[in-house]
C-alpha cells in the first residue's frame, strides 16, 4: 500500500487502500473536507487506487490495477465512465490492462488523458481524448517496437509528458506525444536510482522522488540535472522511507512552494519546500497536519 495523491484548486487528494480502496479530500493545511468515497471492483474482490487525477470539471480519475480500469467518479463518489479492455493480455492501441497511474488535463469540451500501464510493454502509455477515443500511444524513446518496461507514475505540464519508468530506472519525456528526451538519477556511487513519481514544477523544473536503492525527493533541471536533495532516505520526520508519490503546490517562490510526499507505505504524508526546508507531516488516519510556519 504505497498510496496516490492529486491536487486540484487547492483541495489534497489522497488514494488509500486495503481491500476496499477510498479516496479522501483534505485542505492544504491537512484539514479533511466533504467529499471522499469508498470502492471495491466486484469481480476481482478489490481495488487499489494506483493513480490518481482531477480535471478541471472537478472530475475524480482513478487507476484501479487489480480491476483493469480507469475509473472516473465525481468528488463524492458517483461512479461513471470506465476505461479498460486488456486484462492480463498483451496491450493493442485503445485497450488498457493493468493501469498503473492516470493523467489528466482540460475538460470535458478540451483536454487529454494519459494512461500507463505496468509490465512490459509497447503500448504501456496511451492518450485519449476526455470522450476516451484512442488518440495514440507514446513510443518507447521514441522507438514504436522498444518496449516500456515497469512504468509507475505519469505527470504533465503544458505540451509535456512526463514518464517515470521505474523497471528501466529512468524518466522518458515526451512533447506532443512524441519523444523529447530521457534521463536517469545516480547515487553517489554511479548506481541508478528507481524513479516512482513525478511533480513538474510549472518553470520547466521537476521534483523526482525515488524508492531504490536509496529514497529520495530530488529537484531536477529542465533537462534531468540533479539541482539539489530535498529529503534523503530515512523513516524520520524530515526524511523519507519508500515515497509513493508527490504532488506541488508551487507558491510564489521556492520557499513558499509546497512539496507534498506520501510515503511509508501511504501511513504519511510529509511537505517540504523547494529549499528542501521541512515544513511538517500528516498521519492519515489520526492526526491533522502539523505544519511548521514557512513565512
Amino acid at each position: 500500500m504505497h498510496g496516490s495523491l492529486a491536487l486540484a484548486r487547492g483541495t489534497l487528494f489522497v488514494g488509500l487502500q486495503a481491500k476496499t480502496a477510498s479516496v479522501r479530500c483534505f485542505d492544504l493545511g491537512g484539514r479533511p473536507l466533504p467529499g471522499g468515497f469508498d470502492f471495491r471492483d466486484e469481480r476481482a474482490g478489490r481495488s487499489v487506487v494506483s493513480g490518481l487525477a482531477v480535471d478541471e470539471d472537478h472530475q475524480v480519475w482513478v487507476a484501479d490495477t487489480p480491476g483493469d480500469v480507469v475509473r472516473v467518479f465525481s468528488l463524492f463518489g458517483r461512479e461513471g465512465r470506465v476505461l479498460g479492455g486488456a486484462p492480463g493480455a498483451a496491450l493493442l492501441p485503445g485497450l488498457v490492462g493493468a493501469p498503473a497511474d492516470v493523467e489528466v488535463r482540460g475538460h470535458a469540451d478540451e483536454g487529454w488523458v494519459a494512461v500507463g500501464c505496468a509490465g512490459d510493454r509497447r503500448h504501456a502509455v496511451q492518450i485519449f481524448d476526455p470522450a476516451l477515443a484512442f488518440l495514440r500511444s507514446c513510443a518507447s524513446l521514441g522507438d514504436p517496437q522498444r518496449l516500456f518496461r515497469g512504468v509507475r507514475r505519469l505527470a504533465s505540464w503544458e505540451r509535456l509528458l512526463y514518464v517515470a519508468e521505474a523497471g528501466e530506472r529512468r524518466v522518458q519525456v515526451f512533447r506532443d506525444g512524441e519523444f523529447h528526451f530521457a534521463f536517469h538519477l545516480t547515487t553517489r556511487t554511479g548506481e541508478r536510482l528507481e524513479p516512482v513519481a513525478l511533480a513538474p514544477t510549472g518553470d520547466g523544473r521537476l521534483v523526482v522522488a525515488t524508492r531504490a536503492p536509496e529514497s529520495a525527493l530530488i529537484l531536477v533541471d529542465s533537462s534531468g540535472r540533479e539541482l539539489r536533495v530535498l529529503a534523503e532516505g530515512g523513516e524520520e520526520e524530515g526524511s523519507v522511507h519508500e515515497p509513493g508519490d508527490v504532488v506541488l503546490d508551487p507558491g510564489r517562490d521556492d520557499r513558499h512552494a509546497s512539496v507534498y510526499v506520501i510515503d511509508r507505505e501511504g501511513l504519511r504524508i510529509q511537505v517540504f519546500t523547494l529549499e528542501g526546508a521541512a515544513l511538517g507531516s500528516l498521519a492519515i488516519e489520526s492526526t491533522p497536519l502539523e505544519r511548521r510556519q514557512n513565512p
